[in-house]
């Protein structure tokens, strides 16, 4: 059995940070060799049991030399058994570097032999002691007794004892990496010691162990990632503390759920935890490079099997998607396949895994799959039109934290109102929802929702008046959206208005310019009045937290980010854009 360097070093990279190392950036693990020898030789490899592969590999991955990562690896040639093969591997002489390390795990391995012969003699004289104040004890006085009860007691509370301490299960977009994250992150925070992710027998199902300071107890934050469906089925079984879904919870699972849990819709439950992509993915070697969602239909429907029907080579297409529990095919299935009213092909391989369907995709020349965006790996990712002749636009944390990108979605955790205000799992959300929390989500590769802006290229098909008022002006990384059918502002907005408090506080002087928008359903004028209704709705709720508004202009249905034929291509397009501009800045008008 063969597989490729690359293959390797992604599974170490895994297990080292499964084992308690801070996230390996992985482009720079394989192309900067002083950052990556500086990660293994303080790596305690004496505390990993590493597959027979990643052993063979080790030599090559502690030189100067440039990594070939298409190199392919005889597994059933690697070196086994001998553990002081671990750096060598049969691979010929060790350099110095590889020496030394070696020399370290053998003086350790000396260390621990002799801690471990020094405990055992320890226990033999305890437990012969104990045994003589045992004979004795029945013979000698009661407070002698007594004193010796107490300091077995007193022993005892060394002991340490496990509890759980909550449970998150769903999506496997946010378990399979960003709850683990969040979760270290938060720990940390409050001060844990000895924070470590323990993986089961099951890949997508893990326990994250630690304990405070001075405590003699373990506590265990269970995580399983099986679809966003299976955590809303395990709060209605009580086996869930907190739901994970990178889909919005549907009407069905929320009724059904509300009797005991309350709304799951309402601001206080429902908490959008960060932005993810919805990267369509191919081979790097297939020259297509952008598609629109009726193309990616057909496609993915099997209506068309040959990549030359689009400008692609020869070759027979072959569909991957993501298992029938995952929030990421509910996502696409609702974003392109209902859309154009097509079902998925027969013939697609379903897999569970994110990171196994990344990797399928980009060895398979005719390959197509959907992914969310930390998972493209070595695949390669299409820009996206909503419409044929629409402007694809390429998924980048500034595209879908705006929500421009046409396969755009939002991350979810529900938190049942029956959780207890200031309790640990309320604490964990808070701590997600901060600045600090959200750092977290952009290092662990989704989209942070603080708040940046950027000054955007603006094409000059667009009207000329939205280009005059945005003018020397620069964009915020966020859109107002509302309720459907109101002018109420969503619980995202709700949210994202306290973080563009903070930016203005931090960027004091700046104004504000609010542009609104319409879909494109009834009258010009009308969906320019409520466009403008919903800009004004901003105003006021900025103005009443402290915020210059400079500008406030509705534009009704002129620039649309989405097709206005289905019902989410409607909800994007209603929006309010948020646009700063500095006190010295020349204004449009």
């Amino acid at each position: 059995m063969k597989t490729t360097l690359f293959d390797l070093i992604w599974k170490l990279k895994r297990a080292l940070e499964k084992e308690g190392h801070k996230p390996i950036d992985l482009h720079k693990f394989t192309e900067d060799s002083e950052y990556r020898r500086t990660i293994l030789l303080n790596a305690d490899s004496s505390q990993f049991q590493f597959s027979a592969g990643i052993r063979a590999i080790y030599k090559d991955l502690l030189t100067d030399e440039a990594l070939d990562l298409t190199k392919e690896i005889d597994l059933q040639q690697a070196a086994v058994d001998d553990p002081d093969k671990f750096v060598a591997a049969n691979t010929g002489p060790a350099s110095p570097a590889e020496v030394n390390v070696t020399s370290e795990a053998k003086g350790r391995n000396r260390i621990v032999a002799g801690l471990m012969a020094l405990i055992l003699l320890v226990a033999l004289v305890s437990g012969w002691q104990y045994f003589q104040l045992s004979e004795r004890g029945a013979a000698e006085p009661q407070g002698m007794a007594s004193n010796q009860v107490d300091g077995r007691v007193a022993a005892e509370k060394t002991i340490f004892k496990e509890q759980v301490l909550f449970r998150l299960h769903g999506s496997n977009t946010i378990g399979e990496t960003l709850a683990p994250e969040l979760l270290k992150a938060f720990l940390t925070d409050q001060g844990a010691e000895d924070i470590q992710l323990r993986t089961t027998a099951i890949d997508v199902e893990n326990n994250l162990l630690f304990h405070m300071p001075g405590d003699n107890v373990i506590s265990r934050i269970e995580m399983q990632a099986h679809g966003s469906s299976t955590g809303f089925r395990s709060l209605d079984q009580g086996a869930a503390d907190l739901a994970m879904a990178s889909r919005r919870i549907k009407e069905v699972e929320n009724e059904q759920l509300s009797g005991r849990y309350g709304d799951l819709r309402s601001k206080g439950t429902e908490h959008i935890i960060g932005m993810d992509g919805l990267a369509v993915i191919v081979n790097p070697a297939n020259p297509v490079s952008h598609l629109s969602t009726a193309q990616l239909a057909m496609l993915f429907s099997g209506t068309v099997d040959n990549w030359s029907a689009f400008g692609g080579p020869d070759l027979p297409v072959r569909v991957y998607a993501r298992d029938a529990n995952s929030g990421t095919w509910d996502s696409f299935k609702s974003m392109v396949l209902k859309k154009h009213h097509k079902t998925l092909a027969a013939t697609a391989e379903r897999i569970e895994s994110s990171i196994e369907l990344s990797d399928q995709v980009s060895k398979e020349p005719g390959a197509i799959g959907f992914i969310g965006l930390p998972y493209i790996l070595r695949a390669k990712a299409l820009a996206i039109s909503d419409e044929s002749n629409a402007q694809p636009i390429y998924p980048t944390s500034f595209t879908i934290s705006t929500e421009d990108y046409p396969l755009v979605r939002r991350l979810y955790m529900y938190e049942p109102a029956t959780v207890a205000t200031g309790s640990v799992i309320d604490q964990f959300i808070r701590f997600v929802l901060s600045e600090k929390g959200q750092d977290v989500v952009k290092e662990a590769g989704f989209i942070s929702q603080n708040v940046y802006k950027t000054r955007p290229v603006l094409s000059s098909q667009l009207p000329a008046e939205y280009r005059q008022l945005t003018q020397n002006a620069e964009r915020l990384s966020l859109n107002f959206r509302f309720h459907s059918g109101t002018i109420v502002l969503d619980n995202k907005a709700q949210r994202d208005l306290d973080r563009v408090v903070k930016y203005f506080e931090d960027h004091p002087g700046q104004s504000a310019i609010l542009v609104g928008f319409s879909d494109s359903i009834g009258e010009p004028a009308a969906n320019r009045q409520i466009s403008q209704q919903r800009a004004e709705a901003v105003e006021q709720a900025l103005l009443a937290r402290g915020i210059n508004v400079q500008f406030v202009e509705g534009m009704g249905e002129a620039v649309p980010i989405a097709s206005n034929i289905t019902r989410a291509g409607r909800q994007r397009n209603r929006r309010v854009e948020i646009w700063v501009r500095s006190p010295d800045a020349v204004a449009g008008y």
